[in-house]
């Protein structure tokens, strides 16, 4: 996915809810420089943004079952990263199943001209 500095861009994580099936937890995840850090977990306490450079930036829609797909909004650079959606079920017998799928985004400059009024004195 590619997303436009301080545009917003949408990663999408779907499935097809299933009867028996309950959602347990939703966990979305970034990869960058090697490590790994939580963003956003949703769970039976409710939302929660665990990163704090995406707190009021990133959202997963409530009302739409079987959609968790990850709303970012004014990207910044280093949002640049593989983005991981991670979803855990649990069935009517107690199990948990796990899916998760992984996102690439690569946040770009707009290569378009600045206009005048954006252009920076040269130092």
């Amino acid at each position: 996915v590619k997303g436009t500095w301080m545009g917003s861009t949408t990663l999408p994580c779907t499935y097809m809810p299933s009867e028996g099936f309950t959602q347990q937890t939703l966990v979305w995840s970034v990869e960058r420089d090697y490590s790994t850090s939580t963003i956003f977990r949703r769970d039976d306490s409710g939302d929660h943004v665990l990163l704090s450079q995406f707190r009021d930036r990133v959202s997963v829609p409530k009302h739409s079952p079987g959609d968790a797909s990850l709303l970012i909004e004014n990207l910044e650079i280093p949002d640049s990263g593989h983005y991981t959606c991670q979803v855990i079920w649990r069935s009517k017998n107690n199990s948990l199943i796990t899916k998760e799928v992984t996102t690439t985004v690569k946040v770009i400059k707009d290569t378009r001209p600045p206009s005048a009024a954006w252009q920076l004195p040269k130092s």
